[in-house]
């Protein structure tokens, strides 16, 4: 197993699957703290609203879907154990892994694939984890940062908030008004609950 863990040819797998191991450990040691990780990157730096966050491709992958920090650990998940699987039937039948060459294009790829559907199904999922913790009529009236995406009507952003116990809370949230659009770092007035979202109008 160690062997082939440290196989020259499951090297950026083995990396991958090591970041997503340190960043739970990471986790689960700041729960203890009454922190979280979460929403860590979601907040790099001013990003202009047509960048990659905002994009279609964005869109596609479902980046607005999760916060950030979760879409990478399935990713990377995914990353590291297509790759793993892929060079072990290789070897199987060709009596040699893959190269680097042709594992990783093939790993990244399927990858991108699986996250985008994975982390939808994990996006339903949040509401709820989310609801028990806070009743969501105490949401109604907060002021919220679009972190990842451009929300428009049908088409949620996830935004960002911090509650009067300073814990942070992350919430989808989509336009009131038919035809508003609203951009990452835009600044939102939450003001009813849908069943997977949050109504929102602009902060002025």
């Amino acid at each position: 197993m160690t062997e082939l863990f440290l196989s020259p040819n499951n090297f950026w797998f083995s990396i991958a699957l090591s970041a997503v191991f340190l960043v739970l450990v990471m986790e689960m040691a700041s729960m203890l703290f009454g922190v979280s990780l979460i929403g860590i990157g979601d907040e790099i730096g001013d990003i202009d609203a047509n960048s990659i966050l905002s994009s279609e491709l964005a869109s596609w992958m479902n980046l607005n879907r999760v916060p950030f920090l979760i879409w990478l650990i399935v990713f990377l998940t995914a990353f590291g154990l297509i790759g793993f699987i892929f060079n072990g039937l290789t070897a199987n039948i060709l009596a040699t892994p893959a190269p680097s060459f042709v594992s990783l294009p093939i790993a990244f790829v399927s990858s991108l694939f699986l996250s985008a559907k994975v982390v939808v199904v994990i996006a339903r999922v949040l509401p709820a984890v989310e609801s028990s913790a806070i009743h969501a009529d105490e949401f109604v009236g907060a002021v919220a940062e679009i972190t990842i995406g451009r929300a428009s009507k049908g088409n949620p952003a996830e935004a960002k908030f911090t509650d009067d116990y300073a814990q942070p809370h992350f919430v989808l949230v989509e336009p009131f008004e038919e035809n508003e659009r609203f951009a990452q770092g835009e600044r939102v007035i939450l003001v009813q609950k849908n069943e997977h979202s949050w109504l929102a109008t602009r902060y002025l």
